[in-house]
């Protein structure tokens, strides 16, 4: 049997835990909805505690070195190959288009660098107040019952809670030499660019 001499990269894996992690985002949000802000006793918010840290980290890990090695190994393969043309059509296409950090104009190469050696992993929060949590509706409709109850229309309509859940965003850090390097790496544009650098 004759084997390849180098790592065999299965790309469809790589783009399967690009979905996974921008899942485990997006999933956050309905999560954070649904569950009292201030007690982490319920089952998802205890899943996500457990989970989603470990999962976050796997996954990044997983995919900045998987896209490293493919880009290292297309960069030795046959330049003239249909392979390597059309990967190195679709890596030009990416970098122009997508900056996958925030305020930093970087390659997706780079970004994967970043990802690799960050010694902080620190995803963003963003609060709400928007009425839409799952506690917002008991309160609406505990208000409305009250108010046909006792026929008073006086009483004050519920503030709606403030929960937070996070924002899409990764903060990474690190230090090259003697200085330190800050960057926001933005989950869904880093996952697009991914899946147009793969698809073939």
């Amino acid at each position: 049997m004759r084997l390849p001499s180098t790592y065999a990269l299965d790309k469809e894996s790589i783009k399967l835990n690009a979905y996974r992690l921008l899942c485990h985002f997006y999933a956050n949000k309905e999560i954070a909805r649904s569950v009292d802000p201030d007690n982490r006793d319920d089952p998802f918010a205890k899943l996500e505690d457990c989970y989603f840290h470990r999962e976050m980290s796997k996954l990044l890990i997983d995919i900045a070195i998987s896209l490293r090695i493919l880009d290292d190994q297309m960069s030795k393969a046959d330049e003239a190959s249909d392979e390597v043309i059309a990967y190195n059509r679709r890596k030009t296409e990416v970098n122009r288009k997508y900056s996958c950090m925030m305020f930093d104009d970087m390659s997706l190469r780079e970004v994967c660098n970043k990802i690799i050696h960050a010694e902080v992993v620190e995803p963003h929060f963003a609060e709400s107040d928007d009425g839409t949590h799952k506690i917002d509706s008991f309160n609406w409709l505990y208000w409305s019952d009250s108010m046909e109850q006792s026929g008073d229309t006086d009483i004050p309509k519920p503030e709606p809670i403030k929960w937070k859940y996070l924002a899409r965003r990764i903060r990474l850090g690190g230090r090259k030499g003697k200085q330190k390097w800050w960057f926001l790496l933005e989950v869904p544009t880093f996952v697009n660019a991914i899946i147009e650098l793969l698809d073939e």
